[in-house]
């Protein structure tokens, strides 16, 4: 099955400016180009594209995606160089989300002690202090 870039775009969610910068810095290749302009894409191509949309999820750069997708050409040779790879972008990943979880209980408390002040303000009581063991819990 082919893909014209419109059908890649939708399917990722990604512009189409995207999908040919990966084409570009050599991401995406052996796309054919029908009459000089219209690229084809094939099920390699998304394979290739579920790949990167992972990693980029578990924040790792395009230059080194682009980098276990070298060493992945000649996995023989490389597989001690991607093992070490995943296993620090495993660690950057588990840190980065240790972080957002922090950040996500402190919003959670925001929105906890934001609540009590609207309550207090529609209700004309005293707006209770951060500090107060209610937004400790």
């Amino acid at each position: 099955m082919t893909y014209t870039i419109t059908e890649i775009s939708k399917m990722f969610g990604l512009p189409a400016s995207t999908i040919r910068y990966y084409e570009k810095i050599g991401l995406l290749e052996n796309v054919e180009h029908v009459n000089s302009y219209r690229r084809v894409y094939n099920e390699t191509h998304v394979d290739r594209l579920n790949a990167i949309e992972c990693f980029k999820k578990a924040l790792l750069p395009l230059d080194e995606i682009l980098l276990f997708f070298t060493y992945e050409k000649n996995i023989e040779a490389n597989s001690d160089k991607i093992l070490e790879m995943m296993k620090k972008q495993k660690i950057k990943t588990e840190e980065s989300m240790e972080a957002l979880q922090a950040g996500l209980e402190h919003l959670k408390k925001k929105i906890y002690y934001y609540t009590l002040v609207s309550e207090a303000v529609k209700n004309n009581t005293p707006i209770p202090q951060w500090s107060d063991e209610v937004i400790r819990k």
